[in-house]
């Protein structure tokens, strides 16, 4: 048996990141990439990830020497905005501390998870060109750590390598047994702490009594991030099917009580049992979604914008533009979307299903083509106008 180097035990299982999740059946098991394809029903990575971005600069501080600062780009929105604004790749803090004469600068990430990472994201080259592009915002506040530091206004930066900053969590551990080399500064985290505060956490409590568990006596991070995110996953999956099919923001709902219902109801007699009837609805609903966002596209095809716009005299230079001409047909279409749903949200006030009111609304595209063609006429005035 041959011994695997850590790069490519890396690779390996970076690839294994990919690809669709292992399938949804009432006995599969609720582990690894299938906890996290459900948690995304209610964006759980998102709202981990912001929790943790939130968190770890003050618990990193606390591992920092005496005299180092910490530059947390977040904190400040001018500087963050400015940072993304140039596109370049960076850490989410900068660790800078005198080192004789000059200020030595880290760059710090933060990362729930290291299976992601790559030790480039935190190098030092990446981060020279980051402070090769003089970015106001962020010269000023290096200006003020030399300051701070005692250090000269035109002292030296010395940018060098830096870390990760990630929770202590098994998942962690197993990364960098596959990467030991990724460079890593892994801090202690209470878990019901970290996730109470996050949306979801009631529904998480409630889907872990399914499995008879009880989340406020849990101890383990990893078992605890394992309810949350399933927990996540069913309220975002309640909250899409309790939203009217036409309307742009999703309901707010009471997930225990709707699991408590669905337990009654003979649907939710297992925790696998719940999420299967929760992906069977999901994929109804999605079936509907995509067929009301076709709606403006059927009844007013690309090439029928170009053709309105051609007779409304648009010039030459925007009609041969696949560019101008696409983001013309995103603001047509956009509209139209915006009258159908105002359209089937009046139709579901009648009393009307959703489904029927989409059957209704599809049955009309001379309707919804008589919108596209007005908007056409207000573009073309407009790109008319811009073009004088």
């Amino acid at each position: 048996m041959t011994t695997e180097s850590p790069r490519t035990g890396a690779r390996q299982r970076r690839r294994g990141l990919y690809g669709p999740p292992p399938r949804l059946t009432r006995t599969s098991p609720l582990t690894g990439r299938l906890v996290w394809h459900i948690g995304d029903w209610g964006r759980a990575s998102e709202h981990i990830g912001t929790r943790w971005e939130e968190i770890a600069g003050p618990l990193a501080r606390e591992r920092l020497g005496p005299d180092d600062q910490l530059v947390v780009l977040a904190a400040t929105p001018t500087l963050m905005a400015e940072v993304l604004a140039s596109g370049l790749p960076h850490a989410d803090a900068l660790r800078v501390w005198r080192e004789d004469h000059r200020l030595a600068v880290e760059p710090l990430d933060f990362k729930w998870s290291l299976e992601t990472a790559s030790a480039r994201q935190v190098s030092s080259e990446t981060l020279e060109r980051l402070l090769a592009a003089q970015l106001g915002s962020l010269e000023t506040a290096l200006a003020g750590v030399r300051a701070t530091l005692g250090l000269e206004a035109s002292s030296e930066l010395e940018p060098r390598d830096g870390r990760f900053v990630a929770p202590m969590h098994p998942a962690n551990h197993a990364a960098l047994l596959a990467e030991p080399e990724l460079p890593t500064l892994l801090l202690p985290v209470e878990p019901h702490e970290f996730f109470q505060p996050l949306p979801g956490w009631a529904a998480a409590r409630a889907v872990a009594r399914l499995e008879s568990a009880d989340l406020d006596r849990l101890s383990s991070i990893e078992a605890i991030e394992r309810y949350y995110r399933l927990g996540a996953g069913v309220e975002g999956a309640l909250s899409r099917l309790h939203s009217n099919l036409f309307d742009t923001e999703p309901a707010r709902v009471d997930a225990p009580a709707l699991i408590a219902e669905l337990r009654q109801a003979g649907k939710a007699s297992t925790l696998n049992t719940l999420l299967v009837y929760m992906q069977q609805e999901l994929d109804k609903r999605k079936a509907l979604e995509e067929r009301l966002a076709l709606l403006p596209r059927g009844a007013y095809p690309f090439g029928r914008l170009r053709s309105d716009l051609h007779k409304l005299g648009v010039p030459r230079s925007v009609l041969d533009s696949r560019g101008a001409l696409g983001r013309a047909y995103g603001e047509v279409t956009r509209e139209m979307l915006a009258a159908i749903r105002a359209a089937g949200q009046a139709l579901v006030a009648e009393g009307m299903t959703a489904p029927d009111a989409l059957e209704k609304l599809a049955s009309q595209p001379s309707r919804w083509s008589g919108v596209g063609t007005e908007q056409a006429r207000s573009l073309a005035a407009r790109l008319i106008s811009t073009q004088a």
